[in-house]
């Protein structure tokens, strides 16, 4: 996992799926608040996104993939995924 800039209130770390090894960016802001940017490869890679159209959910509407988000769990509990610091005001 890598942050872009130390102290940096938009940080984003490099998160692996356990299953897949898809990698993504995550910026993790609380316990509540985590937000993830998919790269084309990691949609790819991962095995949990639907291969085709199912259910009315187009391929581009992919919700998410539960053996990242047990990852990302996991990651904040051992604190290798830091909490990115809020923004100045």
């Amino acid at each position: 996992m890598t942050a872009r800039a130390q102290g940096d209130h938009t940080t984003m770390q490099q998160v692996s799926c356990t299953e897949c090894l898809a990698k993504v960016q995550v910026r993790k802001t609380a316990w509540e608040q985590t937000s993830i940017q998919w790269t084309g490869e990691a949609l790819e890679l991962c095995r949990e996104r639907p291969a085709c159209p199912s259910g009315g959910m187009p391929r581009d509407q992919f919700v998410g993939c539960e053996t990242l988000r047990a990852a990302l769990r996991d990651a904040t509990a051992r604190g290798s995924l830091v909490l990115a610091e809020p923004a100045a005001r």
